[in-house]
């Protein structure tokens, strides 16, 4: 078992790879955020237009949180499959 250092603990955690899922979870966060301020606010509003509007707003909604379920899920599975790999050598 090698011992991990905290240079190479902030390399992997910084990596390119890494920082990709990461943007990918506060990318999806802000959709998440912004797809429900459009459905409150179209559905206070109310109108013919408020129906397109929070159909924008709930798909807004929706990739977001895809987005941010497939960034955790990506994470928790480099971590796992890093250390999978680490572990066999």
């Amino acid at each position: 078992m090698t011992v991990v250092t905290a240079r190479d603990a902030l390399g992997y955690a910084l990596g390119r790879e890494m920082l990709l899922l990461y943007l990918a979870v506060l990318a999806g966060y802000v959709a998440v955020l912004l797809g429900g301020w459009f459905a409150s606010g179209w559905a206070l509003r109310g109108g013919g237009a408020g129906f397109v509007g929070q159909l924008l707003a709930a798909v807004c909604f929706l990739a977001g949180f895809v987005a941010v379920l497939g960034g955790l899920i990506g994470f928790v599975y480099k971590v796992i499959a890093d250390a999978n790999a680490v572990a066999r050598e």
